[in-house]
């Protein structure tokens, strides 16, 4: 387990100098100033260096954002203040949050500089009207997973692409996950690891109950192993590893089917943007698409914004959408999923895609499945624990991979503890509870026995890897069961750690389960009926309420008590348009719209319900779901 998993903290100065930027007729008190604003992994601090009349410098002091999705914010966002002498500047795409974290922090310090803010922040408007007129067989909308397997599969068939993109750097849940599935690659064979095809078709059957696209599946399973065998020939690295090994401790004993990142999802992107420009193809970073126009023969023309304001008009035979689905658009979770939703984790994934399809009559599938996976922190609570512990803040997920008693905002136990490391499910739990968080209660008892030997006292989770490490990258961060055998086996002081977090909406305390209850603020019964009922389970081997092996439970019985709170965490949501199983977009009436194709989180149809539960699902129909409609965008247009 990875601290990236949760944002990574990292602190440094970043240094910009006013490169010739004019005055504007401001009138500062001369001097430097801090500020801080919130960004999505908590505080961002700043320092601001003024003259009388213009903005001389800007300094990053303290951030936790996780770098691969801030990195842009840190360093334009700064640049352009000094460039622009203003706070009336556009936010990063991608990085919304930190880059609004950073405007406030400027703001915050120069709000005592005795400048006019009103006039530091007030926009101007302007208006480019200036258009750009190309010309290209194939428009890719989003260099994401998806997308880019589609630009580059395009282009190796010989055709002229051009790859949007509305961030500066390829971006979205391709950058950060750790691998995708497959039954039948070159390395599965190998090492005789080959998975039952059949058996991955009753998991997703399984986890929609029915409700999807069994044409779809099956032939995204078929193809998987061959999209492998394709990134590998072009130069993405990729380790199969077993399941469990990267936290999933239910997993262990499934079949192999994660092909994990080498390198992790950030290098692996750009290697495939770097083959797809070798092979010809051209892409527009920072230029997102807003239309595609089309008439009765199909799609003729894809529209961008173009960073200075101008238009990009690409005339073209086909558009590939892949822009990531909408887990970063509010309006649309609220209406598609409900009232009780959590935002997705990549910002810029706002739907883009899914509206500009629905304008052309695209049929809608698959609007409601989210994929909650594991649990996390506010990201305000996260810039608290930083603050206390520094990077060691992190620990604090250590409690999430054991079957602790889990109970909802109510004090009720409502589930298996025994299933938390089998992600999207446990994920979905804890999204169905008020409030969308839970509390993991631990006592001083088995606090005691980590503090001597490490949390393996309680499952010694890696124990079957040693000697035959199992490693891959995620959150472009490393995943080694050699490095987390040794994690859980090393001694571990927690009840200090907790004990300087009760002052955070994280970690609640009680010597008596009365006082708990109590400043926990639920109720004291409901909570005690609870930690009666497990207890009586772990006593008689049996669990009346949710069948839990009961071997595996910690009881609760030694004050003082603890619990610690965990929200709902929202990788993002999995569909939207109608799609068949060549990656061709259909209307309402099930008729292939002539020219358009979706893949990747914009495509109905993977999931019916809820994300599966095996390793390597999401990415892999990403990739693979790209690859084809590529392939099949180049057939038709031949």
């Amino acid at each position: 387990m990875k601290k990236a998993l949760l944002g990574a903290i990292v602190s440094f100065s970043l240094f910009l100098t006013a490169c010739g930027g004019s005055s504007k007729g401001y009138s500062f008190k001369a001097g430097t100033y801090e500020g801080s604003g919130t960004g999505k992994n908590g505080s961002i601090k700043v320092s601001v260096e003024v003259s009388n009349d213009s903005i001389k410098k800007v300094d990053i002091l303290e951030q936790n954002e996780t770098p691969s999705i801030a990195k842009d914010a840190l360093e334009k966002i700064p640049q352009d203040i000094v460039k622009e002498q203003s706070l009336a500047i556009d936010t990063i795409s991608g990085a919304t949050i930190t880059s609004q974290g950073i405007l406030d922090a400027v703001k915050d310090a120069l709000s005592s500089s005795g400048v006019d803010m009103n006039k530091l922040t007030q926009k101007t408007a302007s208006t480019n009207n200036q258009v750009e007129e190309v010309e290209a067989d194939i428009v890719v909308i989003g260099a994401g997973g998806a997308g880019t397997a589609a630009a580059l599969r395009a282009a190796q068939e010989g055709k002229k692409v051009m790859l949007l993109e509305k961030t500066a750097t390829p971006m979205g849940a391709s950058t950060l996950a750790g691998g995708m599935f497959a039954a039948d690659s070159r390395l599965q064979q190998e090492q005789g690891k080959t998975v039952d095809k059949s058996w991955l078709y009753e998991q997703y059957y399984k986890a929609s109950n029915g409700y999807m696209n069994s044409l779809l599946v099956d032939h995204i399973i078929d193809e998987a192993g061959n999209t492998v065998n394709w990134l590998l020939d072009n130069h993405m690295e990729l380790n199969l590893v077993d399941a469990g090994s990267g936290a999933a401790y239910n997993h262990v004993g499934m079949p192999a089917t994660l092909h994990g990142y080498n390198e992790g999802g950030s290098v692996a992107l750009k290697k495939l943007v770097q083959e797809f420009e070798n092979a010809g193809g051209e892409v527009r970073w920072l230029t997102p698409a807003y239309e595609i126009q089309k008439d009765d023969n199909g799609v003729k023309a894809v529209l961008a914004k173009k960073e200075d304001g101008s238009t990009l008009k690409i005339n073209t035979k086909a558009a590939i959408i892949a822009t990531g689905g909408y887990g970063g658009n509010k309006e649309m979770l609220e209406k598609y999923i409900g009232d009780q939703y959590t935002m997705g984790e990549v910002a810029q994934n706002t739907g883009d895609g899914i509206n500009m399809a629905y304008s052309l009559g695209a049929g809608r599938s698959g609007l409601g499945v989210t994929q909650y996976f594991w649990e996390t922190f506010k990201p305000e609570e996260i810039g608290q624990m930083a603050q206390i512990l520094g990077n060691d803040w992190f620990s604090m997920t250590a409690f999430t991979m054991f079957p602790f008693l889990r109970v909802n905002a109510l004090g009720q136990r409502y589930s298996d503890e025994t299933k938390v490391t089998s992600f999207s499910e446990h994920g979905g739990e804890i999204a169905q509870q008020p409030g969308q968080y839970e509390y993991a209660i631990i006592d001083s008892s088995i606090l005691k026995k980590i503090a001597q030997s490490g949390v393996a006292v309680i499952e010694d989770q890696y124990a079957s890897w040693v000697g035959n490490e199992q490693f891959y990258m995620e959150f472009n961060e490393p995943n080694s069961t050699d490095a987390m055998y040794a994690q859980q086996h090393t001694p571990i002081d927690f009840t200090t750690t907790l004990d300087k977090l009760l002052d955070t909406k994280v970690v609640y305390k009680g010597n008596t389960i009365d006082e708990l209850a109590k400043s926990m603020d639920v109720d004291a019964d409901t909570l005690q009926a609870s930690i009666n009922q497990y207890n009586q389970a772990i006593v008689t081997g049996h669990d009346d309420a949710y069948a839990a092996n009961t071997s595996r439970l910690v009881e609760v019985k030694e004050g003082p008590y603890y619990a610690v709170k965990y929200v709902a965490r929202n990788l993002g949501t999995l569909g939207g348009i109608s799609i068949n199983e060549n990656m061709q977009v259909l209307d309402k009436d099930f008729n292939v719209i002539k020219g358009l194709y979706a893949a990747g989180a914009d495509a109905g149809g993977m999931y019916g319900k809820a994300y599966v539960d095996f390793e390597g699902g999401t990415l892999g129909f990403a990739y693979t779901s790209g690859r084809l409609a590529g392939e099949r965008a180049a057939k038709d247009i031949k």
